[in-house]
């Protein structure tokens, strides 16, 4: 008796042991990932493009826009967002891979903004510059003054100016 038993509780462990009739299945598609709203939000970051270790364009949210008081102070000036792009990537951009095209420069910016459209004067010499340094410029120059990337974009500088163009990223 006691050999029987012994049998039964083996046979119940070995099926126990073997699944719980659970069928394998195929992936079930559910959409795209997930997004997320990041602070500060589109109305207080202002957006730099960069270039990454890839070639690729890369956007990267710079600082907030604050007063002398430390606080905040409305939308960041498209002018702004070009100074801080041409002064370069910060050190923890740099530290991702991140590095620019365009030439350092402190020199006065211009921008005006209407339907749809932005105007650009940069401190730079802008015929010479590759695809990517004029993306860069394109894209920074749209979201800082369009939001949502779409205005069309003329960027004049030192030696002449480009044809306008959208921020394809």
């Amino acid at each position: 008796m006691k050999r029987l038993s012994r049998l039964g509780l083996a046979a119940v462990a070995a099926v126990s042991l073997t699944g719980c009739g659970v069928r394998q299945s195929d992936v079930i598609e559910a959409g795209g990932p997930a997004t997320v709203t990041v602070f500060p939000d589109a109305e207080q970051r202002v957006l730099l493009f960069f270039v990454s270790s890839e070639g690729r364009l890369t956007p990267v949210s710079g600082g907030v826009f604050m007063d002398r008081k430390g606080e905040y102070d409305g939308k960041v000036p498209g002018e702004v967002a070009l100074m801080m792009l041409l002064g370069g990537p910060s050190a923890t951009a740099r530290a991702a891979g991140l590095h620019t095209e365009l030439p350092r420069s402190a020199g006065h910016i211009g921008m005006k903004s209407g339907t749809d459209q932005v105007s650009v004067r940069v401190p730079i010499a802008v015929r010479g510059l590759g695809k990517t340094a004029v993306r860069q410029l394109v894209c920074t120059a749209a979201y800082a003054e369009g939001g949502d990337g779409t205005a069309e974009v003329t960027v004049a500088g030192d030696d002449g100016r480009l044809p306008a163009m959208h921020c394809d990223a």
